[in-house]
């Protein structure tokens, strides 16, 4: 039998031993990647890194991705996110409107959900890849919406020459989180 004074020390080290393997369980689960613009067209850079070194799969429909890079997280990330991963329709909704049929005219509330999605459209935050970077490049589960890996690595400045050399300074480090080396 484990003394009390000795157990929650034993517990202490058993889960630090198994956090890190939690995280890098997440991160060896991704295949196939999508990167939203990034600052100084940074994605470019990494696209070609990630491609060249076979860390992961690139893809250019969002809906095949098991993550996202990106240089921001906040509003302007989950928007992003709930745009490109929209919420299934539940099965009660979807069955109410194959029984409305298409020939019908707009109820009043369909009239005020269509202009209230124009309104959010409108306030949309424009996302731009002509901004500066300010280093952070993290990757994002689409399911759980938690971020799996990041860095930090500012480029010493914006050049193609350096946005590359940034690039696959981001990968190397992303290759080493997946090895499991410290």
């Amino acid at each position: 039998m484990i003394s009390m004074r000795i157990a929650p020390a034993l517990f202490a080290a058993l889960w630090l031993w198994s956090a890190p393997a939690l995280g890098q369980g997440e991160l060896t689960a991704i295949r196939n990647v999508y990167l939203l613009p990034m600052g100084s067209g940074l994605d470019q850079y990494l696209a070609n890194q990630l491609t060249v070194n076979g860390v992961f799969r690139v893809v250019t429909d969002p809906r095949k991705a098991d993550a996202v890079f990106t240089d921001q997280i906040g509003p302007a990330l989950e928007q992003q996110l709930a745009e490109l991963y929209p919420p299934e329709p539940e099965a009660d909704e979807s069955a109410g409107a194959a029984e409305a049929g298409s020939e019908e005219a707009p109820t009043e509330a369909e009239a005020a959900a269509a202009e209230a999605e124009k309104t959010r459209q409108e306030k949309r935050p424009i996302i731009s890849s002509f901004r500066r970077g300010k280093g952070n490049v993290f990757l994002v589960d689409v399911r759980s919406r938690l971020v799996v890996w990041s860095t930090y690595l500012p480029p010493k400045n914006y050049s193609s020459k350096q946005l590359n050399k940034a690039a696959a300074k981001i990968v190397a480090a992303l290759k080493q989180a997946l090895s499991g080396a410290p």
